[in-house]
């Protein structure tokens, strides 16, 4: 059975903020069963991010980008501005049955053009390697070394990773 082609583009529509906010109550829960984190108490902030996708993700502060199986939402990651020119890759999450078919590394791709776009100089993130192998080896490919921690989620083992953003390098 042929896969459904992938296709990764930025939220505009109301059917991309719906797919966006479905994948982040699975990117929620998935968080809370594997690595023991609830994000509305890691980052009590969240819940502003949670209660308005659109507005959180609007440039010139944000993007959300949303990867496609064909007609169905197989991914997400978002871009919002941390501070000046410095942004955070957050939320990058790829549905079970998406994983292994390049859904991860496109998000990441135009996640990345996208922080440029958006006039960043650096892009930061966290990450728990323990439990998100395949996202932390991804993200290091891609450039990102560790970082002195930037906030603190008081959670054991999280990472955090940082990387230089320098127009022309996105797609490695």
């Amino acid at each position: 059975m042929p896969r459904a082609p992938i296709a990764v583009s930025r939220a505009r529509t109301a059917g991309d903020w719906r797919a966006a906010a479905t994948l982040l109550d699975e990117y929620r829960r998935w968080l809370a069963d594997a690595a023991a984190i609830d994000l509305t108490v890691a980052q009590p902030d969240a819940d502003i991010e949670f209660s308005d996708l659109e507005r959180f993700y609007r440039p010139p502060d944000g993007v959300l980008v949303v990867a496609w199986a064909g007609r169905a939402p197989a991914g997400m990651a978002g871009v919002h501005r941390l501070a000046g020119a410095v942004g955070e890759l957050k939320r990058m999450y790829v549905r079970p049955h998406a994983r292994g078919l390049g859904v991860g590394r496109a998000l990441l791709v135009e996640a990345i053009e996208a922080a440029l776009d958006l006039g960043f100089l650096e892009l930061r993130l966290q990450t728990k390697p323990a439990t998100m192998a395949d996202a932390d080896r991804l993200y290091r490919e891609h450039g990102f070394v560790d970082i002195a921690p930037y906030a603190d989620l008081g959670v054991e083992g999280v990472a955090d990773l940082g990387l230089v953003l320098r127009p022309g390098r996105e797609g490695r």
